[in-house]
């Protein structure tokens, strides 16, 4: 017994003739006839009542039909499963982020994805909010980690991971340390310490004084939050980060100040709609949705992506 012979057996099964079976399969009639009598055989017992004019299933023949489509059904998943492990093999993935992966707990979790399928092949680029935004209009990207408060609606499919919120950080004997909220308008005299204009961060900050009521007084600009915090520790300005961002570095000559209305980020992994979903991507997308914890006060949604 074969699968062929199965699916022989089913598609005469389907038409109730041999002959209407035989030219859907494209074969004789005699090679048809020839499979099923010798599967009878070798279940020792006939599976269709034959006669000049039509023909039916036999007790066992309607029996042997609920098997056969288990069977079948069982062959066709296996074949389909083991077509998703060989498209894997051929994998290859781009993927951008901010430079926050170690904040938010992506290194390792991209790490873990990487061991788990060492057969597809990573390219992972660090880039600011603004070239990502870019690298998926243009398609040079499969998935990128970006916050989304500047993602252009309709460019990606967008997995919320997670929010944050803008704190104040100034040094720890600062006239506002002590505070357990600040407003921005109390900071509009002191000078500012931003991630460069490039970043999404720079922009939300710039907007954020600008509700308040005044231009920011920028001192310096930075690519590296380490730079901006270590200046901030030496008294020469503030910043204004993400709380997750701030307190991962843990500078104890720094205090972290909550703004009293809560200006909120949301982290999320992105699919570009102007690509197409490989099995790579899709794998890559439930690992990841499926498996980073966020580890700090805000919503973490779980998702399936299909």
């Amino acid at each position: 017994m074969n699968i062929v012979q199965l699916q022989y057996f089913l598609t005469i099964q389907s038409y109730m003739s041999f002959s209407s079976a035989a030219g859907e399969l494209c074969i004789t009639q005699s090679a048809l006839s020839k499979q099923i009598k010798s599967l009878e055989s070798e279940l020792n017992t006939l599976l269709f009542n034959r006669n000049k004019r039509s023909i039916s299933l036999t007790p066992a023949g309607e029996e042997f039909a609920v098997y056969a489509n288990k069977l079948l059904a069982n062959y066709n998943e296996m074949i389909s499963n083991m077509k998703k492990h060989e498209l894997l093999e051929k994998g290859y993935l781009s993927i951008a982020t901010i430079p926050v992966m170690s904040q938010y707990g992506m290194t390792s979790k991209i790490a873990g994805f990487a061991a788990m399928y060492p057969e597809i092949k990573l390219d992972l680029a660090e880039k600011e909010n603004d070239i990502i935004v870019s690298m998926l209009r243009n398609g040079e990207v499969d998935v990128a980690f970006m916050r989304t408060n500047y993602l252009p609606e309709g460019l990606a499919d967008v997995y919320p991971l997670a929010e944050d919120y803008l704190v104040l950080v100034v040094a720890e004997d600062h006239p506002l340390s002590p505070l357990k909220a600040v407003d921005l308008a109390q900071v509009q005299s002191q000078k500012f310490i931003f991630l460069n204009s490039t970043s999404g961060i720079y922009t939300t900050c710039m907007e954020e004084c600008e509700k308040a009521g005044f231009t920011p007084d920028v001192l310096f600009t930075n690519s590296r939050i380490e730079t901006i915090m270590e200046l901030v520790a030496e008294k020469l300005g503030v910043t204004l980060l993400m709380n997750q961002v701030a307190r991962y570095f843990d500078y104890p000559q720094l205090r972290i100040v909550p703004l009293t209305h809560p200006v909120t980020s949301t982290l999320a992994v992105v699919k570009p709609k102007n690509k197409q979903t490989t099995e790579s991507i899709k794998t890559f997308m439930n690992y990841m949705l499926n498996s980073i914890v966020i580890y700090f006060t805000f919503s973490f949604t779980w998702h399936e992506f299909l």
